[in-house]
This record gives C-alpha cells, structure tokens and sequence, in this order.
C-alpha cells in the first residue's frame, strides 16, 4: 500500500527494500540476487516477493494463509477492520494476488449479505471502487439503525 501511495515502480521497491533488510534477510537477500542475476533473471518485484515468502514463511504456514484468505468473510468486523485483515492475505497466496479480478471478488463476496448485495448491485470496477461503495453502504445501514 505505501509503495502504491508513493508511486514507486517495481524496480525501485526492490532496490529500497534490498536497502531496508537487516542481518539475515540482508544476507540472505544479497545472495539470492547473485544467484537470480547469476541465472540471468531479471529481478522484478514479483520474483522478489516470491523468493521472499518462500524463504521466510513455511509453505504450511502459506497454504493456511491462502485457505484463510479464500474462506474470509467479514462477519462481525466494520469495513474498517475488515480491510486489513483482507489487505494482508493475499500476500501468502501469490497465485490470487497477482489476480487483480480475484482479489477484487474475493472483497466482494466476503462482505456481510447487506452490503454485499449493494455493493454489488453496480458491479465495482476495481478494490478501491468496491471498498468506497462498502464504507457508503455500512454507514448509511448504520445511519438506518
């Protein structure tokens, strides 16, 4: 979310993020990209992301993360706490996030009944539309209360 609000490019987050790791992430990066670049790949945020939770998150601690985030409704939390706890997800399920539709869907379909259905109603064009439209719809169901 900062490097979108900042407009950084994918080749500027993974040099500020080279630069921001400590001991043995730095270590392990700074081998990792010899290796990458050695090979000849050309190392984008996504190789760089990927690498990343690969070393640093067990692959059962991803596939639980990936099946909390296909199966996360919003139930009793406000959008307000919904959001973050949508919003980190994705991360540990690199097939989905990629997937801007998918991401925007799963928001969607994880919203409570009332607020999905008219948020829906319009068919959101993308996370931000779709979160405006859910903040909109809970707070004029609040004012409804």
């Amino acid at each position: 979310m900062l490097f979108d609000s900042l407009d950084y490019t994918h080749e500027r987050r993974v040099r500020l993020i080279g630069h921001q790791l400590h001991d043995f992430a730095k270590s392990w990066w700074l081998t990792t990209k010899k290796a990458l670049e050695h090979r000849g790949t050309v190392i984008t945020w996504k190789i760089f992301k990927t690498e990343f939770y690969q070393r640093f998150f067990p692959v059962s601690y991803r596939k639980d993360k990936g099946v909390e985030f296909a199966n996360l409704k919003q139930g009793n939390l406000n959008i307000e706490e919904y959001v973050p706890k949508f919003s980190t997800l994705p991360h540990f399920a690199p097939h989905v996030a990629d997937n801007d539709e998918v991401v925007d869907d799963q928001f969607i379909n994880g919203l409570n009944p009332d607020i999905f259905t008219l948020v829906n109603t319009g068919r959101p064009n993308n996370f931000d539309d779709a979160l405006k439209r859910a903040k909109g719809t809970e707070a004029g169901l609040n004012r409804q209360k």
